[in-house]
């Protein structure tokens, strides 16, 4: 399946998936701009310390008393010293939100997650030499925690966890903006 293809599909998953996430139109659609580092050092070491992150999920686009659950998609792209790395993870979590004061400017959360995830990579260890590339599926879950700033805007930072793929393990950590564009 091309890159393409895969990434239209998991678009009209994510948007169909939030569409029926809530009935009271407390979860929006929001992007996601951040930027995410490997655990590994071997990854970091062939592809660089940082990697862009855009994503695309659930948002509250209100105070909730309670939390919600939210699907989110983010891709995860990285290139360097010849090498290249894409990550799609797919994941549904419970958003808990600390707090129910609607007069309050800064409302934490904390979400832990699981789901899927597309890895497409060509890498060449630096060290020895071995080149690995590879199009395929794994596990992915963590937890994600962060500030939401307004009704429109969170901040987070979360850690995902990646099913290896050859030896090579692709978690690391993300730091990211999410900006909530409507409610459904």
């Amino acid at each position: 399946m091309k890159i393409k293809s895969l990434a239209a599909a998991s678009v009209l998953l994510a948007v169909a998936s939030m569409a029926n996430a809530q009935q009271n139109s407390q979860t929006g659609i929001g992007v996601s701009v951040g930027i995410y580092t490997p655990t590994s050092s071997q990854v970091r070491h062939d592809l660089g310390n940082q990697a862009i992150q855009f994503g695309l999920g659930g948002a509250s686009t209100k105070r909730p008393a309670e939390g919600s659950i939210t699907p989110q998609y983010n891709l995860i792209i990285a290139n360097g010293n010849g090498n290249k790395l894409f990550v799609l993870p797919f994941t549904y979590g419970y958003e808990y939100h600390f707090g129910t004061d609607t007069s309050s400017k800064f409302l934490p959360y904390v979400r832990p997650f699981a789901g899927v995830a597309y890895y497409d990579y060509s890498i060449t260890d630096l060290s020895s030499g071995e080149h690995d590339s590879a199009k395929a599926f794994g596990a992915t879950y963590g937890i994600e925690g962060g500030i939401l700033l307004s009704n429109k805007i969170k901040v987070s930072a979360a850690y995902n966890y990646f099913t290896p793929s050859s030896g090579l393990s692709f978690s690391g950590w993300s730091l990211s903006a999410t900006y909530s564009l409507f409610s459904l």
